[in-house]
């Protein structure tokens, strides 16, 4: 198990990451979302040694992390903004990286460079945004790392090879038993291949839970009543918001929907009332909504 432990980090009198606790297991592909500037990209940094945080720690496996670590060879990073030697080839950099990477596998390298097909003595600095993604991705799962931390990585991306790209991933994952901390905004992709999600906000993360039990706490419904409906709070439900759109309402909710069902029963005539899917990106918005994010109304008066 990789954990962060009530990490703290000022960059002068900035607070940016707050008593930040993160539990990601073997195994399992880790959803990092939030804000922007929020901090997501600074966590990863500091989890990779890049940065030193002023108190916390780092644990794997329940050994303590630090830039000395032997484990910490086993971690790969894939960051955003992709930098690349100048002159530098695909082909270059794995015979670079072999000898920083123990379990580096040209069988492996030469296998999705051909699956993604990316030209491996082409310059990546000729190469497209989505290209060098690719290559990036090419030489992260060549390393076989224990521990995979990656920033934004589809970005760029086209449908089909984001596709390749997540059947790529969850096969590692399931065979090879690694952890995966993956930074996007991409909330619906997400969604589909997540274990469990960390938000963020402000530097803390707000929430962290598997993502079938926030799937559980957090549901969507649309209804429609005679005359005009009032928001209330039961004891075993409570309205996080709720929009009319013509005369059908959707409302998310925290808690039972059959004793919301039943509150509407008893106070209307319900017309229509049925179950929504929850997808992660409604309940990114409602986490942030509760934190007071993006719940400003424009006036154009």
């Amino acid at each position: 198990m990789l954990q962060v432990h009530s990490l703290n980090k000022n960059f002068r009198d900035f607070r940016v990451l707050k008593d930040i606790y993160l539990n990601a297991e073997k195994g399992q592909i880790y959803g990092l979302v939030g804000s922007n500037g929020c901090g997501k990209t600074t966590l990863l940094k500091h989890i990779i040694q890049v940065y030193r945080q002023d108190t916390g720690e780092i644990y794997l496996d329940e050994e303590v992390i630090d830039e000395n670590s032997e484990k910490i060879k086993s971690f790969y990073y894939v960051q955003d903004d992709l930098f690349f030697p100048q002159g530098s080839t695909l082909k270059s950099l794995f015979d670079y990286e072999r000898l920083l990477y123990s379990d580096m596998s040209g069988e492996k390298f030469s296998k999705l460079a051909e699956f993604f097909n990316v030209d491996v003595n082409k310059r990546l600095s000729t190469m497209s945004k989505g290209q060098k993604r690719q290559a990036a991705f090419v030489l992260a799962m060549s390393a076989n790392p224990k521990v995979l931390l990656l920033d934004e990585i589809v970005d760029g991306l086209d449908a089909v090879v984001r596709r390749k790209f997540w059947n790529v991933l969850i096969k590692e994952v399931m065979e090879n038993e690694i952890t995966v901390i993956i930074s996007s905004h991409a909330l619906k992709e997400l969604d589909n291949i997540c274990d469990k999600v960390g938000i963020m906000h402000e530097g803390e993360i707000i929430r962290e839970e598997e993502m079938d039990t926030l799937k559980e706490d957090i549901k969507r419904v649309q209804f429609a009543v005679e005359g005009e409906f009032q928001e209330t709070a039961g004891s075993a439900f409570t309205v996080v918001k709720s929009v009319k759109i013509g005369s059908v309402y959707f409302a998310t909710l925290r808690g039972s929907v059959e004793d919301f069902k039943r509150s509407l029963e008893e106070r209307y005539q319900v017309l229509i009332f049925d179950e929504l899917p929850i997808n992660l990106e409604e309940i990114f918005i409602t986490e942030l909504g509760g934190a007071g994010y993006g719940t400003e109304e424009y006036d154009a008066q």
